[in-house]
């Protein structure tokens, strides 16, 4: 599979679940005379490294939530990692990084720890089809 394939996975997967997220008020569209970020490969590398900490406090949310046999978001991460093992340890320090940082914010599950999972999800659906973008061109 290549990881263009995965991406589209990864969104068709995302785009399934349902968003809590979705509920939140839209945010204003950035006005058009911003710069578009450059798309070279510190900025692909910058992407990589987000999506893991996305999918590392996923994991811990869904975790805490679901209980320790739901891998979902681990799952994903080794296909990330399988895809692109030139950033195989900057990719498991971000995924443990994100994981860390929702554990402290979240001891227990609650409305507000599913709201934040949903709101991850949805975070690193735009991450991905951004990563997807690239990779429509080559």
């Amino acid at each position: 599979m290549t990881f263009r394939a995965f991406i589209c996975a990864v969104l068709i997967a995302s785009a399934a679940m349902p968003a809590a997220a979705q509920q939140q008020p839209r945010r204003q569209p950035q006005p058009q005379t911003q710069a578009q970020p450059a798309r070279g490969e510190d900025w692909y590398r910058g992407q990589l490294v987000e999506l893991a900490e996305v999918l590392g406090g996923a994991h811990y949310l869904r975790i805490a939530c679901d209980g320790r046999g739901d891998q979902r978001w681990r799952d994903y991460m080794r296909g990330v990692i399988q895809r692109e093992p030139t950033y195989n340890g900057i990719l498991v320090e971000g995924f443990n990084r994100g994981y860390r940082q929702e554990e402290a914010r979240f001891p227990v599950c609650d409305a507000t720890t599913r709201q934040m999972e949903a709101e991850l999800r949805a975070r690193g659906l735009r991450i991905a089809q951004g990563l997807s973008a690239r990779h429509a061109g080559q």
